[in-house]
């Protein structure tokens, strides 16, 4: 028998077969699969609004616009789920999340909510912008304090610069306070520093007296101790044009104890009460004028008449005209400092150094005393006290008697020169 021939099968059909059950059998599987747990392609989350959002600290509150959400043309929206929180009392970034699910699927996107703080810190000088210092001397920092919006009270981050202070030649020189926020606001501020000649071992000063300021008599300012600030800007302008320096009252009283010096050309301003023009409720004549020029002055307030709030300056002290003994004497004398018990005396005195915050400095009203009232405000701690007498104080007087120059209307600009030369 002859042999038989071998029959050949061909496999290519066969694999393309395979392949096509396969491959039909891949796209069957992925269907029930996204049937069953979704098609991630088409699920769509997107947000509304910017995606990321600054505030301002303390400028309100961010109104969530949301987002959206589909899966193929059906709106899910309904199912984002929003998380995260925004603590808009405090400076940072933070991050709210939107998450939606659909069957098995889930897709997030988030926004971004930064709160910033731009406002820089608040300096205020001790004192205001300008102060002396006695040629050679070190200088003495007055004090200063920062307050910030965001972080409160930042005084202890105040960095004083000397540098460009000569105190070895007479001059006019800036000191420089400067302050940074933690947002990194940084606040500059510049003391006006003068260095000067120190006064003669028997320098005398000047110290001037005044009541009542008005702009014009339509104010009703008709007493003989009211004063036209016309007349009063003319009185700051000599002195501030002939290199006077005014001084607080801390100086003043450090000058008469013997503690410092202060220039050759100086002078004390005084206000006694605080009626008409003296504060922000009655005129607010005094405070703009002494800003304007940058002069300090003494305010002698009764202090049971007039609130102390509105008399706030940097370029005004306010001491203790009594609490509430200005008028009322019955025993020979106009005011009741005069007139009343010891210890009610010095209860009122107390009660003034309390509000003043400050026994650096008493007036006795209408410059009436007698050597029992002046023992009594010895006794409730005043360092000095200040009368009338027309002329000049020396570290020689009576530092409970300290003289001073009454200013009205009818002091020319002549007599008031002869004042203070």
């Amino acid at each position: 028998m002859g042999k038989k021939k071998k029959r050949h099968v061909k496999k290519e059909p066969i694999i393309i077969l395979v392949l096509l059950i396969g491959l039909i059998g891949y796209f069957i599987f992925n269907y029930v699969v996204k049937l069953i747990n979704g098609d991630p392609s088409a699920l769509k989350i997107s947000l509304n609004g910017d995606e990321v959002i600054t505030l301002k600290y303390k400028d309100g509150e961010y109104t969530d616009e949301g987002a959206k959400a589909s899966y193929k043309d059906e709106d899910i929206t309904n199912n984002i789920k929003v998380s995260g929180k925004v603590d808009y009392d405090k400076v940072g970034t933070y991050k709210i999340k939107y998450t939606v699910k659909y069957k098995k699927i889930e897709k997030e996107i988030e926004r971004e909510i930064k709160i910033i703080d731009e406002i820089k810190p608040e300096i205020e000088l001790t004192g205001g912008e300008t102060t002396f210092l006695i040629l050679g001397t070190d200088y003495k920092d007055k004090g200063a304090t920062a307050k910030d919006n965001y972080d409160g009270d930042i005084t202890d981050k105040i960095v004083i610069d000397t540098s460009d202070l000569d105190k070895n030649k007479i001059g006019t020189y800036k000191v420089h306070y400067k302050v940074k926020d933690s947002s990194g606001n940084e606040t500059v501020a510049d003391k006006i520093v003068e260095v000067k000649k120190k006064g003669a071992a028997n320098q005398k000063i000047a110290v001037l007296n005044y009541h009542f300021f008005y702009e014009n008599k339509s104010e009703n300012c008709n007493e003989d101790i009211c004063l036209n600030m016309k007349n009063f800007r003319q009185q700051l302008k000599y002195l501030k044009d002939n290199g006077y320096t005014t001084l607080t009252i801390d100086e003043f009283v450090a000058w008469m104890y013997g503690e410092i010096d202060v220039p050759e050309k100086s002078v004390l301003i005084t206000i006694d009460d605080g009626a008409h023009g003296t504060s922000k409720i009655n005129g607010n004549h005094l405070i703009p004028a002494l800003e304007e020029y940058k002069m300090h002055a003494t305010l002698f307030l009764i202090t049971g008449w007039w609130d102390i709030k509105n008399y706030k300056s940097p370029y005004l002290d306010v001491e203790s005209h009594t609490h509430n003994l200005h008028l009322g004497g019955n025993c020979g004398h106009r005011s009741k400092v005069n007139c009343i018990p010891h210890d009610d005396l010095l209860k009122d005195l107390q009660k003034s150094i309390k509000i003043t915050k400050s026994d650096a400095a008493f007036c006795f009203p209408f410059y009436d005393y007698t050597d029992e009232s002046i023992k009594v405000v010895k006794e409730a701690g005043f360092k000095t006290a200040f009368v009338g007498l027309r002329r000049k104080a020396s570290r020689n007087d009576d530092k409970y008697k300290i003289p001073r120059y009454p200013i009205s209307d009818n002091t020319s600009l002549e007599t008031f020169k002869s004042y203070v030369s």
